[in-house]
């Protein structure tokens, strides 16, 4: 299998399989990914209409009970170094963000084993009012609060 003829095949509108995949990923370089992205997304929006999000990503704390093995950012809930980001800091991020167009905040954190759901309630109807988009939480997160409903 050639890279050229797995190039091909996208660019004539053909499914690659899992190989094929995997060659473009290995082999494939930079320019000739953007360039077959962009002969896609020609094809599925014709009207050469491009769009993006300014956003940004707040970590609203670092307490976490997870311990995940792959993460150097959680701390333990009696570590002691810990943050929670308060409500007043996290205005101050979202203004930033704004100040820089943003309209978007990805707001993750960590487990933290001290904060009911009602927290978490609260500080997404708080974000709201400052008219930020929130793209919240991550699927551990998510969990963790089916685990504080009961």
């Amino acid at each position: 299998m050639q890279l050229e003829s797995v190039i091909e095949k996208g660019v004539a509108g053909e499914r690659i399989d899992d190989d094929e995949y995997l060659l473009l990923e290995r082999a494939g370089d930079l320019y000739q990914l953007g360039f077959l992205a962009d002969t896609i997304r020609h094809r599925k929006h014709p009207d050469n209409l491009v769009t993006y999000v300014i956003d940004r990503n707040i970590n609203y704390t670092d307490i976490c009970i997870s311990a995940c093995k792959f993460c150097a950012f959680f701390k333990a809930p009696e570590d002691g170094r810990g943050y929670l980001l308060s409500f007043p800091e996290l205005q101050a991020k979202i203004e930033e963000t704004k100040a820089l167009g943003g309209t978007q905040i990805l707001l993750q954190g960590g487990l933290h084993p001290g904060q009911p759901l009602e927290y978490y309630e609260e500080m997404v109807r708080f974000m709201k009012t400052t008219g930020i988009h929130v793209h919240g939480f991550s699927p551990p997160e998510i969990c963790h609060f089916g685990d504080l409903s009961g």
